[in-house]
Order: C-alpha cells, then sequence, then structure tokens
C-alpha cells in the first residue's frame, strides 16, 4: 500500500511540469506573434487583444489550471503525513480567503500570488517575521494561511532557518493558523527531513513547487472562485 502510495505522489508531483508543457505548447503561436509584434496589441483568432488583457486571459488560465490541480491531488494519499490533514470531507467546508505570505523577496513569488489572486484569494505580502506577527495580530478578519520561505535577510543578518523561526513564535503566541514553507526545488531530495523540522518547529508542512504548495492551501479552503 505505501509503494502504491509513493507511486501516486510522485505521479502527482509530475503531473505539473506535463501540463506546463501542454500549456506553453497550445500557447506558442500566441507568444511568438506576441515576441514578433511592434505594437502593443497581437491578433488571436478574429479578435484583436493588447498584450496585458492577453496576459490576463493566459494568467487566468493557468490559475485555473493549477486550482484543479490542486482540487485533484487533495484526494490523493502522500507518503508523508503532515500535520495538517485533509478535512473530512474530499472538499474544505469553507473558503480560503486571506493568506499572509512572509518572504524578503516578494518577486519571487510574483507569479504564484497572482494565480491566488485570480482564484479569488486575498493576498497580503510582509517582509519578516516581525511584520509578520504585527499582521496576524491586527488581522480582521484573520488570515487563513501563513505562508513563509525556509530563509532570509531581516534584523541585519541572514536566517537560514527564519521559517522555523516563524513558525515557533507563531506557536508560543497561541496562534493556531496553518504555517507551511515553501522552499525551493533543490529541497525536494530533503523533503522528510526538510518536513520533520518543520514540524518539530510548529509548522504543517513544506512545498517546493506551485502545484504542491497550491494543493496544501486547498486542504485549508477551497478556492474562492475554484468553480468559475
Amino acid at each position: 500500500m505505501k509503494d502504491f502510495a509513493d507511486l501516486l505522489y510522485a505521479l502527482t508531483a509530475l503531473a505539473w511540469p506535463l501540463i506546463v508543457g501542454l500549456v506553453i505548447w497550445q500557447l506558442f503561436p500566441t507568444i511568438k506573434r506576441i515576441a514578433e509584434s511592434r505594437g502593443f496589441t497581437v491578433k488571436v483568432g478574429t479578435a484583436e487583444l493588447t498584450v496585458q488583457e492577453l496576459s490576463e486571459k493566459i494568467l487566468k488560465s493557468t490559475a485555473d489550471i493549477q486550482g484543479k490541480l490542486a482540487s485533484v491531488s487533495t484526494s490523493a494519499p502522500t507518503p508523508t503525513e503532515s500535520r495538517y490533514p485533509p478535512t473530512e470531507s474530499e472538499h474544505p467546508a469553507h473558503l480560503l480567503r486571506r493568506i499572509l505570505w512572509v518572504d524578503d523577496n516578494p518577486s519571487n513569488n510574483a507569479y504564484e500570488v497572482a494565480q491566488l489572486q485570480t482564484l479569488g484569494v486575498d493576498v497580503v505580502q510582509v517582509a519578516s517575521t516581525r511584520r509578520c506577527i504585527e499582521a496576524l495580530s491586527a488581522a480582521a478578519p484573520p488570515f487563513d494561511a501563513v505562508l513563509s520561505g525556509m530563509a532570509r535577510h531581516e534584523n541585519s543578518g541572514f536566517h537560514p532557518d527564519a521559517g522555523l523561526e516563524l513558525a515557533k513564535e507563531i506557536r508560543a503566541r497561541g496562534g493556531d493558523v496553518p504555517v507551511f514553507i515553501y522552499t525551493s526545488d533543490q529541497a525536494l531530495a530533503r523533503r522528510s527531513e526538510i518536513l520533520e523540522a518543520i514540524l518539530k518547529a510548529g509548522g504543517n508542512d513544506v512545498a517546493a513547487s506551485p502545484t504542491a504548495l497550491f494543493t496544501l492551501l486547498r486542504k485549508v479552503g477551497e478556492f474562492p472562485r475554484e468553480y468559475g
């Protein structure tokens, strides 16, 4: 049974690169026309769209794919249990409305943030643990989840375990909001080790790809615009 769960988890992880490839392949003629265009509009079929309009449509399409992938992935077993298991129903009973994202370089997550906003999620971004604690204390309505990078520059220094320190601080203050660490692809090989450290610090889980991240968030609540 464990071998089957491991296989299913691996296939889920491979699904996103495949779908991205298909999307890029389908959009390649349009992207090529944008690159060749010297103006601010591009012709798609019989319609003429501005580059901004086309970018928004592409973003909406990829966000829709992410949302549906996350919805499917929540029903698949994972080889390593996190502290935030799915709810009793395959579909969470409430909506994921607000997320607090902590990163000293917000541009690293710009596309993921845009996708979440397209799915109807309000994303508040802060650059440090202190700002995160302040935002959590003043939040009305409260945040549904906290996302953090593992390492960041803050307090005039580099903190390689800033994400763990943040989780500890939130729990020490009595906070029970789910805390997820969003780290680099290179960390995938050490997922079990990193997850163990996160759980020990009071965090809930770790993700190293957009699909894995959206799957974790989908366990917290449905995306407001998930079904159109």
